[in-house]
């Protein structure tokens, strides 16, 4: 009987490998825990990773079974990421499409964006509960439709008053499936693959001078050109420029208008200006070829830690 996969990577080993010492998933690399400050090296497998993270409950299907289906595709993703390494120079459309459609699935598909839907989820129902039972008539009116839609069994009484106690006191939690967390993430996959797929795309080469670049757990980075705008970013909002680290030595910068040159070979400085893009959206944890960061400050170039 063949073993289901539990350890769901939500970023992929194979893109992780492109930081690691020797450029393979069984390479080492160096990770910044951003909650702890601790420092420590590890192998692709072990990080970038949660338990069932990718798991479904749907008929005729192993639970494992988008795991696999991902995998496959990440895979034919990463080996265009090898391409673009090898020759220096972005595919034809065609192919490039592999990375922009595992840039939407990272975008869309992490801990930190189904912890924040969740948690909206959560909101929602607690607004609507107290809502409920903000009157008698309006929860009995509710009630009687539930019971006739066959949401609720025909013997059920629950009295207004024990149903209000019930909710002000907090008596309950909301949950949220895996399942339906997968159908909510992948249902906004379109959305991501337009924003994305609309910039204009640069690959940046960091000069042989320059420092490696570094990636994160949540790695396709929006930003405002304009330092100095404040507010809501959005990966489809224009002036805005999106990063993202493609290897140790290997970028991708877009944008919606004014698009920049094709490539474009980076000092350490602008390597810096990217690294602390990356590290300020990480959600945990940051990785790198070496045990040291180089980021840009207001006072130049740092070495983190």
């Amino acid at each position: 009987m063949r073993k289901l996969a539990r350890n769901h990577h939500f970023v992929p080993q194979g893109y992780l490998a492109g930081f690691t010492d020797c450029g393979t998933r069984d390479g080492q690399l160096f990770v910044c825990d951003l909650t702890s400050g601790k420092v420590f090296p590890t192998r692709p497998r072990n990080i970038g990773a949660e338990r069932d993270f990718n798991r479904i409950e749907v008929d005729g299907h192993d639970p494992d079974a988008l795991e696999r289906a991902l995998g496959e595709f990440e895979d034919r993703a990463i080996s265009v990421i090898r391409g673009i390494q090898a020759s220096g120079e972005l595919p034809a459309d065609e192919e490039f499409s592999y990375v922009i459609n595992l840039m939407a699935l990272l975008v869309v598909r992490n801990p930190r964006f189904r912890g924040n839907m969740n948690q909206a989820i959560d909101h929602t129902v607690r607004v609507m509960g107290d809502w409920l039972v903000s009157d008698k008539r309006l929860y009995e009116r509710h009630l009687a439709q539930a019971k006739a839609a066959g949401f609720v069994s025909q013997d059920t009484e629950v009295s207004f008053e024990t149903m209000r106690q019930f909710i002000h006191d907090d008596q309950y939690t909301v949950t949220v499936s895996t399942t339906e967390s997968l159908m909510r993430e992948l249902g906004g996959m379109d959305t991501a693959l337009q924003c994305l797929g609309t910039r204009y795309w640069s690959l940046v080469t960091a000069a042989v001078d320059a420092p490696d670049f570094v990636t994160c757990d949540h790695p396709v980075t929006p930003i405002f050109k304009d330092p100095n705008r404040r507010g809501p970013i959005g990966y489809g909002l224009p002036g805005t420029e999106v990063s993202f680290p493609l290897n140790a030595r290997q970028a991708l910068l877009g944008v919606c208008e004014n698009p920049l040159a094709v490539s474009i070979e980076a000092n350490a400085e602008q390597v810096a200006s990217i690294n602390s893009r990356t590290v300020h959206h990480a959600y945990r944890q940051v990785y790198s070829k070496t045990a040291s960061i180089v980021v840009l400050t207001s006072s130049g170039i740092s070495t983190l830690p």
